[in-house]
C-alpha cells in the first residue's frame, strides 16, 4: 500500500510505500482522512512558492552544480 507524505524541505506531496524509511525523517505523513492508504500511487502535488518567500534549498556538495568560467567557455 502507498501512503501520502509531504517532503519537509520542498513541501511537495506524493505517495511512497508504507515501509519507506524516510517517513518521519525527511517526510511527514499527510492526514489519513484526506488521503487513505492506496494500492496504487496517486499523482504528486507540487508546492508552488506563490507568496515570494524563498524555498529552502538542499545543500549541494562542494564542486558540484556550479560551472567554472573555464567550463562555460571551453566546454
Amino acid at each position: 500500500m502507498y501512503v501520502r507524505v509531504r517532503d519537509r524541505a520542498t513541501r511537495h506531496e506524493f505517495d511512497v510505500p508504507e515501509g519507506d524509511k524516510r517517513i518521519g525523517v525527511q517526510f511527514d505523513l499527510v492526514k489519513k482522512k484526506q488521503y487513505p492508504p492506496s494500492p496504487v500511487q496517486r499523482r504528486p502535488k507540487h508546492h508552488l512558492n506563490l507568496a515570494g518567500r524563498p524555498v529552502p534549498r538542499l545543500p549541494v556538495p562542494p564542486g558540484e552544480g556550479v560551472a567554472t568560467e573555464k567550463e562555460i567557455h571551453h566546454g
